[in-house]
């Protein structure tokens, strides 16, 4: 089976980046010989993030490419990929940053994984000691402590939970609903594939350096998001309030 992979790419004034990031993933897919499709999800940029998505995509018809102009208010980051969810028609899924962080190169070996039975592949900067150095100390301090919290909401280790970069069965993942509107989708998505038993399987890897724009993650705004999945995850575990 020529199974179809949906790569979404949340964008938010990116202009910067959104070229450049579409190259390098249709570079990757089009030499690994995925079946693929491609979708820019535009979060109403106030720069030219969505004339320049649209161009490329004008340029490259060959590439699969659909650029989508989200019109409903700006919710944040889970609100986008949802977005792109509802129009994507892959068998398996995978949110890509816009700002050329996320290690792009690893996306066939990912995509193996899936085929080979998996129903995540999560890809992981903490398996090897040196793919974290790239993570802000602020970050590293904040995910150590939140690890902990896995720990107990769960009863499991989880190396990497708040990563985004992430591939899964799109249509498994969507059964148990998604309701994260900002960047705790993420573990939103990890914690219920962990307490739905599916297969999820965690590939090293490290995140690279944002060279242009401006990061959207704030800790100030998601740190309660992030709370509030732990508190669901213990609960649903201990089948006292059900998350999904």
């Amino acid at each position: 089976m020529n199974e179809l992979l949906s790569v979404i790419i949340p964008c938010l004034d990116e202009e910067e980046n959104v070229q450049d990031v579409l190259r390098e993933v249709t570079a990757v897919l089009v030499d690994s010989g995925i079946n693929y499709e491609i979708i820019v999800v535009d979060d109403q940029s106030s720069d030219a993030t969505l004339h320049l998505a649209e161009q490329w995509a004008r340029m490259y018809p060959s590439c699969n490419v659909r650029v989508l102009y989200k019109e409903l208010d700006r919710r944040g980051y889970g609100a986008v990929v949802k977005y792109g969810l509802a129009f994507a028609k892959g068998d398996y899924a995978i949110f890509v940053s816009a700002d050329l962080v996320d290690p792009i190169s690893l996306i066939p070996k990912m995509f193996s994984e899936l085929q080979n039975g998996s129903d995540v592949a999560q890809i992981s900067r903490y398996l090897e000691k040196n793919n974290s150095n790239t993570i802000p100390f602020s970050y590293k301090f904040f995910q150590f402590f939140y690890r902990i919290g896995v720990r107990v909401a769960l009863g499991k280790y989880i190396p990497d939970s708040t990563y985004a970069f992430k591939m899964f069965s799109r249509s498994k993942i969507l059964s148990m609903g998604l309701v994260s509107n900002r960047f705790n989708i993420s573990p939103e998505i990890m914690f219920k594939s962990i307490l739905a038993g599916l297969n999820v399987s965690f590939i090293s890897g490290a995140q690279g350096v944002r060279v242009g724009g401006v990061s959207k993650f704030k800790f100030r705004k998601e740190g309660f998001g992030f709370g509030m999945c732990l508190i669901r995850a213990w609960f649903h575990r201990n089948r006292l309030i059900f998350w999904f």
